[in-house]
């Protein structure tokens, strides 16, 4: 698991984890991870945020640090996204650039 603590100077000293950006909202969409020209795996995004998305995708799947994501909610959203976290069959994604509406 990621140490999110952070130190506040030279003597070491811990303060608290820093919070998510954003409230996550539950969802269960079906996306599209494109790898190249020729080449996109099917995932399924579990829950976003305005700043980033937890999506499903099976471990054997390598996924680069940065990667488009389409994901096939009312309409076809599409982001670049960058891979923040991976843990089994889950990765963590923040948005570059614009992020996700969350109404």
């Amino acid at each position: 698991m990621t140490d999110l603590r952070k130190t506040d100077g030279d003597d070491g000293r811990v303060s608290a984890p820093t919070p998510r950006v954003g409230r996550r909202r539950r969802m269960i969409q079906p996306g599209r991870i494109v790898l190249g020209p020729d080449h996109s795996v099917a995932c399924e995004v579990v829950d976003v945020s305005t700043a980033g998305a937890r999506l499903r995708v099976p471990t054997r799947i390598p996924l680069p640090e940065t990667f488009p994501l389409v994901i096939a909610a009312h309409d076809l959203r599409n982001f670049t996204v960058r891979l923040r976290w991976r843990r089994g069959d889950f990765a963590g994604v923040t948005f570059e650039g614009a992020g996700f509406y969350v109404g």
